[in-house]
């Protein structure tokens, strides 16, 4: 009997320390360029990720690479990405595709001194009138969001940045696959 219970109390010691390293599942995640983008958010109040639900059907977020949980500053070397996206006519909830007025990807590196140095890409946009004149954006970044609760957003984005902001960059910084975002916002607009 008192094995069972020192097994079992070892067993949920061991569970809640293994749980307690795990690394949290809510920020943005993507391949872009080649690198790894790995914004992870700790809540709310997080100010390396963080964003705005819009009840017209859309999104403003921003996410850039921070260190640890405690202090959040960005990385020597980061990626930040920021979106604006809306829906022309979005369904009452999601899911739907939010086409972006503006996307901008960034690769930095800080150094001694607080001097910087860094790669800016934005996404193309274009407009075109339907069969019916309602207007048609197309954008170089896909943006959808798969569901809003009143707290927490999801959804998903691909596509390329095709716009390098700094003569000397490459011309374009690729999406491998998809993006994912799920984090808390901090308000509805």
């Amino acid at each position: 009997m008192r094995r069972t219970i020192l097994a079992v109390g070892l067993g949920l010691a061991l569970c809640s320390v293994a749980t307690a390293g795990k690394k949290p599942h809510y920020g943005v995640f993507a391949t872009i360029n080649g690198k790894k983008l790995n914004a992870a958010s700790y809540g709310t109040a997080d100010p390396c990720v963080f964003g705005f639900y819009q009840a017209t059907g859309g999104i403003t977020f921003s996410a850039v690479e921070c260190r640890g949980p405690r202090h959040r500053l960005p990385r020597r070397t980061y990626q930040q990405v920021v979106f604006a996206c809306g829906a022309l006519q979005p369904p009452a909830t999601p899911p739907f595709e939010a086409a972006c007025v503006s996307q901008v990807y960034t690769e930095g590196k800080i150094r001694r001194l607080g001097a910087f140095t860094q790669n800016v890409w934005a996404g193309s946009n274009s407009f075109e009138l339907g069969p019916d004149n309602t207007p048609i954006e197309h954008s170089s970044v896909r943006l959808f969001i798969d569901s809003f609760d009143g707290t927490y957003v999801s959804g998903r984005f691909s596509g390329v940045f095709d716009m390098p902001q700094q003569p000397g960059t490459p011309t374009q910084a690729a999406i491998s696959g998809e993006g994912h975002f799920d984090f808390p916002v901090r308000g509805v607009q």
